[in-house]
């Protein structure tokens, strides 16, 4: 889910079109790396916005003479333009899986070849399931997990029986590791309206252009988007329509002696129902809700023009966020 929201990320990022060379993820292990790596890449060709361009052998040799790719996959910023020169591409994309114990993060950075200029830095904390534990632990990972669990949004449509994807809209909860699998169901179950909600929320925030808007100059650009997409998400999350389920799956491991359970839901929503709550979301009420969020001397000092010009971006983005809605009928 984290791959996919950083594909998702990217695109946003970027133009259509745009050649890209995934030039490798780091992490703790190399089976983790691998793995994160190439899933990237199988969720960015699938979507076909961007055009990925093959590591050949001759940039691989390029990689293999730095002593930090061989070791953690980490790239330098003079390699970067040297493999962009040889492959044409015109961003070059690097990852990381880092942490430990229960806590990690996916981050993803997006450079620019020809200026080596920071396009894009996204990242987020993720929840550790068997597939990552398995990876770290040089384990295999369990066969038969269904492919929705990591599919981006409008890719997930495709599991819909007959392939009619005009009238619904999909996403997944999920539950925390839990004592019962009838627990981890209920978990799951009141995770979905917060998923369905940062999911969204995810998407309309990559097109909000932190870096020009005044109101955020005294905020890192990462600080900037967490208050923004926080904003957005909880403006969503209590409007969340009724919902089926289509199908569960669920994990089973033992930790310490107990048994523990991960419930995946695959759900769908009525589309109009989903595109009716965008509608509804107000940009006025996010942009307070954001201003609530800054320390109370940055708060008191947010300057009205700055915020009107926030409202204006949140209704552009809104609209960005109905016609995709609504497009992804069309795209099946």
């Amino acid at each position: 889910m984290a791959l996919a929201k950083a594909v998702s990320y990217t695109e946003n990022q970027l133009r259509p079109k745009t050649k890209v060379l995934i030039a490798g993820f780091t992490a703790p292990v190399k089976e983790a790396a691998s793995y994160a790596a190439d899933a990237f890449s199988v969720l960015l060709v699938n979507s076909g916005r961007l055009t990925v361009v093959e590591r050949s052998p001759e940039v691989m040799r390029v990689l293999n003479q730095e002593a930090d790719y061989q070791y953690s996959g980490a790239v330098s910023d003079d390699s970067i333009q040297s493999i962009g020169q040889k492959t044409g591409a015109e961003a070059v994309i690097t990852g990381s899986v880092s942490g430990s114990g229960d806590r990690y993060r996916v981050s993803v950075k997006l450079t620019g070849v020809r200026s080596g200029e920071i396009l894009g830095h996204w990242n987020t904390a993720i929840q550790t399931d068997t597939v990552l534990n398995a990876l770290l632990t040089g384990t295999r990972p369990p066969e038969g997990k269904p492919r929705w669990i990591a599919e981006p949004l409008s890719a997930r449509a495709k599991y819909e029986p007959g392939g009619n994807t005009s009238e619904w809209y999909y996403d997944v909860g999920i539950s925390n590791k839990t004592a019962s699998e009838q627990l981890a169901r209920t978990r799951a179950r009141q995770n979905i309206q917060q998923v369905t909600a940062e999911n969204i929320a995810s998407e309309m925030k990559a097109r909000i252009d932190v870096t020009t808007l005044s109101l955020f100059r005294s905020s890192t650009v990462e600080d900037a988007e967490f208050r923004v997409e926080a904003a957005i998400t909880n403006s969503i999350k209590t409007t969340v329509p009724r919902y089926e389920t289509l199908e569960w799956y669920i994990e089973t491991g033992r930790t310490d002696g107990k048994d523990w359970y991960t419930a995946y839901a695959l759900v769908r929503f009525p589309r109009k129902d989903i595109i009716g709550m965008v509608e509804k979301l107000d940009p006025e009420r996010v942009a307070d809700s954001l201003i609530r969020q800054f320390p109370p001397e940055e708060a008191a000092a947010a300057d009205p023009a700055a915020k009107d010009d926030f409202v204006r971006e949140m209704m552009e983005v809104r609209s960005y966020a109905l016609e995709g809605i609504r497009n992804l009928q069309t795209e099946h």
